[in-house]
């Protein structure tokens, strides 16, 4: 086997190595987001059952950035009836949460605001609920 062939062989096995390694980085980076997400709309659910009353199901059926803004959005349902939009600036921090309800597209329907919103315990407060996670 003469020089070249060793040279391009050994190069070959680089690049083979090399693309396996990008691929198993991004992967993990992949598998990161879907953890961010996840706890993000953990803390979204926790947002909405702290502030409003019988807050029994939420599900959330789309969550996704504005690539504009750099803003993330997440649509929900609350109890099969009542659709709802979070945002947030930025994953895994403890920015405010941005929050509207769809009250025409509810017919009607609205989540009436808690007098005292504090959380004391997020545990009891989540241990009724019912979540239903977007994934990807």
């Amino acid at each position: 086997m003469n020089k070249h062939k060793k040279w391009g062989i050994i190069a070959l096995v680089i690049c083979i190595i090399g693309g396996i390694v990008m691929f198993s980085l991004n992967h993990q980076k992949e598998k990161t987001l879907e953890e961010k997400m996840r706890i993000e709309q953990d803390r979204m659910a926790l947002y909405l059952v702290s502030h409003y009353e019988k807050v029994e199901k939420i599900e959330f059926t789309s969550f996704q950035q504005n690539k504009l803004t750099g803003t993330w959005n997440s649509n929900a349902i609350v109890n099969d009836e009542i659709f709802v939009t979070f945002s947030v600036q930025n994953l895994m921090t403890e920015d405010e949460i941005g929050f509207g309800q769809h009250i025409s597209q509810s017919n009607g329907n609205k989540l009436i605001e808690r007098d005292n919103p504090e959380v004391i315990n997020s545990d009891s407060l989540m241990s009724n609920i019912t979540v239903i996670y977007w994934v990807r």
